[in-house]
């Protein structure tokens, strides 16, 4: 992409985030990117390249600690710890993720306005933040105190973050689910996935040497991502595309990631994006973070529009990237909006 800028921005525990940066560098706005679990800036490609070909607008992409050019931080056992450790497997945490995506702004992004799009365990990253700064959410309502340690006053305020969207993502609750099975098969299947995410991550050079046999675009490959991450009628080339970037994930990242994702409860954060210009998408076929989950975040957060894609399974970043596309450009529009109300 022409004039792409790079820059690598330090979280808490010295881990090194990668961040993309495309678009005029003093645009009015900012969309932050955040990809899911496995995934890496790649995931966001065709939303980063039809933004910045619109311009005026910055646009920056960053891979979460232990994704792609991102290192994993020096608190990378220390997320999930104590009796979700023991039923899962210790890890790093969405709270620490919710710190790194805290660092990017800090560093990168000084003054809004600025939009957040989350795909997955990047929509759940952003709750964290909400939970843990919710002073950056523009008319958010602060109350109590957060995991991020956070007191808060009980005002109204407005901070930089005007817009969200959060796509294929749930706010807590994936301990149970079920790939579409009957419970009395999906109980099983999750059972197998525990353990063997635990036995990947007791030996992940191991799992490396035998995915780097796997061929990305195989039939056999293909109809199994496919199934699990797709709709029947996705292009294959993107399922293709989707199996490279999975590939270069680490076995290491792909088994530590799982204990956050099962413990993660970012139920009671929703009420901060109240306020907030909140667009949730979801998918038919989503098998990860079924359409259930989505309602459920829609109907918690006042004023959220939930955007439905028939046919669709768990990437629609990447499936249907249009859609997402339309939903950005309309909370950039609003964000310059209350930018101008503002000045």
């Amino acid at each position: 992409m022409a004039d792409q800028r790079f820059h690598t921005v330090v979280a808490f525990d010295g881990a090194e985030l990668h961040v993309e940066e495309d678009g005029p560098a003093d645009a009015p706005v900012t969309v932050v990117l955040a990809h899911g679990w496995t995934l890496s800036t790649r995931a966001w490609r065709a939303q980063a390249e039809a933004l910045a070909a619109a311009g005026d607008v910055r646009v920056l992409r960053y891979d979460q600690r232990g994704h792609g050019s991102s290192t994993p931080g020096e608190a990378w056992l220390e997320g999930v710890t104590g009796a979700a450790a023991q039923r899962f497997g210790p890890g790093p945490s969405v709270d620490q993720l919710g710190r790194d995506l805290a660092a990017v702004l800090d560093q990168l992004v000084p003054t809004g306005p600025v939009v957040l799009a989350g795909h997955s365990m990047g929509g759940m990253t952003i709750m964290a933040l909400a939970d843990q700064r919710p002073d950056l959410f523009a008319g958010s309502v602060s109350g109590g105190k957060g995991s991020g340690g956070n007191v808060s006053d009980g005002k109204v305020s407005g901070g930089k973050v005007s817009g969200v969207l959060l796509t294929n993502t749930s706010s807590g609750g994936l301990s149970r689910i079920t790939l579409g099975f009957p419970e009395l098969i999906a109980k099983p299947v999750r059972n197998s996935i525990v353990n063997t995410l635990r036995r990947i991550a007791a030996n992940p050079g191991k799992a490396d040497a035998v995915r780097a046999k796997q061929a990305t675009g195989s039939r056999a490959a293909v109809v199994q991502t496919r199934w699990l991450l797709f709709g029947r009628r996705a292009p294959r080339a993107v399922v293709v595309e989707c199996n490279e970037i999975l590939k270069t994930c680490s076995s290491a990242t792909l088994a530590g990631f799982f204990p956050a994702l099962m413990v993660h409860d970012k139920r009671a954060a929703l009420k901060n994006l109240a306020g907030v210009h909140v667009e949730v998408v979801a998918a038919t076929r989503d098998r990860l973070t079924p359409l259930a989950h989505a309602r459920r975040m829609a109907d918690a957060i006042p004023g959220a529009r939930l955007t439905v894609a028939p046919g669709a399974g768990h990437m629609v970043p990447m499936e249907r990237p249009q859609v997402l596309t339309a939903l950005l450009t309309k909370l950039i529009a609003s964000a310059r909006t209350r930018s101008d109300s503002a000045a």
